[in-house]
């Protein structure tokens, strides 16, 4: 099951931030090749919409290392997604076109194929420090492809209880045919929001109802239906994982200020405050008593 395997953890902390940055640099300027690295000179790929976002980090429990990542671009008045500037979404398909909806984006995992890195288990013996910024300094590592789609589950998941628990019902994706062909199978009932665009290859926006998610996703499996009544595992605190000698050691590569707004972000994001990743009480009983199914099988 993921919560024996791996934890998800908010950013609360710049170091959270700018690990989620280094990750992203890695797969989509290193690995994937989507965006030109040497625009990011600090090895941390950035963008306008973070500072609005919550930040989510995948660590393996066994190794320590952290595997993957994925965030959630926060809906604010006036304030257009990412994929709204793409010209991919068609708010006029929504039934309501003012409710709120939030981007699922930054989606990625450490695979253990290309240029990722080997897992480095710790050695008695070696005195030489890594390289500041180096994976192995950020205790960076991959998983392999078994393990990414439980980590996939995980991560939605996620997504699924942080935005219950502000109140906001709907996420928008932009997917390839092949990632949307895999969420489908996980049980997620995806509804298209607008044409196929060129971005990093074709990809479609597809509106989610994050209530009908954790439904659907139940009816599929039983496993599945257990991950989700775990609900108060959904994530944790970055703050309350990371020890503070890694929270010191890292801030010099805090986020590039000329983008991120920590003012902004702590307002924006993780306001209200939250003492775990549990739903609130009334809440809880809803999605875990009425909405989810009894158990099914696999």
């Amino acid at each position: 099951m993921f919560d024996d395997n791996f934890r998800v953890c908010f950013a609360d902390t710049s170091f959270g931030v700018a690990l989620h940055q280094r990750i992203r640099y890695q797969v989509f300027c290193l690995d994937r090749k989507f965006e030109d690295p040497m625009a990011f000179s600090t090895a941390h790929e950035t963008d306008a919409w973070d500072d609005k976002s919550a930040h989510f980090i995948v660590q393996n429990k066994k190794t320590l290392q952290w595997v993957a990542a994925t965030r959630l671009v926060l809906p604010g008045a006036g304030l257009q997604l990412p994929v709204d500037t793409l010209g991919a979404f068609d708010r006029k398909r929504l039934d309501n076109p003012e409710v709120p909806v939030a981007e699922i984006s930054r989606f990625c995992i450490i695979s253990n194929r290309g240029n990722a890195p080997p897992v480095v288990e710790p050695s008695a013996g070696i005195d030489s420090e890594p390289a500041p910024n180096s994976l192995e300094a950020w205790g960076i590592g991959p998983i392999g492809r078994s393990q990414q789609f439980e980590v996939t589950i995980g991560m939605i998941r996620t997504m699924v209880i942080f935005t219950l628990k502000r109140k906001l019902s709907y996420c928008v994706f932009l997917v390839t045919d092949a990632f949307a062909r895999l969420l489908r199978k996980l049980g997620l009932n995806l509804q298209q929001m607008g044409p196929a665009i060129e971005h990093r290859g074709q990809r479609t926006a597809y509106l989610i109802d994050m209530r009908e998610t954790a439904l659907l996703m139940s009816k599929k499996s039983s496993a599945v239906r257990a991950v989700y009544r775990r609900s108060k595992h959904a994530y944790s605190r970055i703050s309350s994982v990371a020890s503070g000698d890694t929270v010191d050691y890292v801030s010099e590569f805090a986020p590039d200020h000329s983008l991120f707004n920590e003012t902004v972000f702590r307002d924006t994001v993780l306001s209200p405050a939250e003492s775990d990743s549990n739903l609130c009480e009334r809440e809880s009983a809803e999605v875990e008593d009425s909405r989810l199914p009894m158990e099914q099988s696999g």
